[in-house]
């Protein structure tokens, strides 16, 4: 029996149900595996052309064509700027086995926005979602941000999200 081959037929088929494949798959709060590069905003450094990075999708235009997420970095201290720290969402790596590897921290004063297409074609991966607390706590922060204007607030619908607890 060729148990080798099978177990990589799985691991493919697993893999494949992961991939981001419509706007569906990128609710509020979903955790995407994306490679990124400086076209989405990613400051890169150490000759770097594309970082593999965890964001969390804050929200979507009304088409579902495009998306607004908010980074995942394992490190928040470059920066002195303590409104900027302010804005930074700790995520504990006991509440994301399997995704995180660290504590870390969400940005929550820079979202990127990425299309719904790009992300099928860069095969990026869903991984999970935050906790409801988590959630509640990192749109919450995005709402009341000074660092996001208030018409991405609108258009990615960060300012009508109800983060009242269900």
């Amino acid at each position: 029996m060729d148990f080798e081959g099978k177990l990589t037929d799985l691991k493919k088929s697993i893999d494949e149900a992961s991939l981001v494949k419509s706007a569906a798959d990128l609710t509020v709060g979903t955790v995407v595996y994306v490679e990124m590069d400086r076209n989405d905003g990613l400051t890169l450094t150490g000759g770097y052309t594309t970082r593999l990075k965890y964001v969390v999708v804050a929200g979507a235009k009304s088409d579902n064509k495009e998306v607004c997420a908010v980074l995942v970095n394992t490190d928040a201290d470059f920066s002195d700027d303590p409104d900027w720290r302010a804005d930074q969402y700790p995520l504990l790596q006991r509440n994301y086995p399997g995704i995180l590897d660290y504590d870390s921290w969400l940005d929550c004063t820079d979202p990127k926005t990425l299309t719904v297409r790009k992300l099928k074609a860069k095969k990026a991966e869903v991984k999970g979602h935050l906790t409801p607390d988590d959630l509640r706590a990192v749109m919450t922060k995005l709402k009341n941000s000074d660092f996001i204007d208030a018409h991405v607030k609108k258009v990615y619908g960060i300012s009508g999200y109800n983060t009242e607890e269900k």
